[in-house]
């Protein structure tokens, strides 16, 4: 797993492991990949959500929500808001949990 930066109201960092893909999958009725095709803001969401909330367990999907929001005006648009997104997904595939460098 690699532990990427997101930034929102602050740096947050999104990780997946293999439950957190699991738990994306049910939460949405999708494979992941599927899902990066074809995303949609609800998806979006619920991927952040799990993608964060190792490392803030009180998270809950309606703040998940507000941090996207923040993420949305730091990033820009929604391509570059998808860059760390998808770079953390597909690393949770292999590789170490390290922070990337910027």
């Amino acid at each position: 797993m690699k532990i990427v930066p997101f930034t929102a109201d602050k740096e947050r960092h999104l990780k997946f492991g293999m439950n957190t893909i699991i738990q994306i999958e049910k939460a949405t009725g999708k494979p992941v990949a599927e899902l990066l095709d074809t995303v949609s803001f609800e998806a979006i969401r619920t991927i952040l959500f799990y993608g964060l909330k190792w490392e803030d367990k009180k998270l809950t999907e309606e703040t998940t929500g507000n941090l996207f929001d923040d993420a949305v005006e730091h990033y820009g648009d929604m391509e570059e808001l998808m860059k760390p997104i998808t770079e953390a997904l597909v690393a949770s595939f292999g590789n170490k949990a390290v922070p990337s460098k910027k």
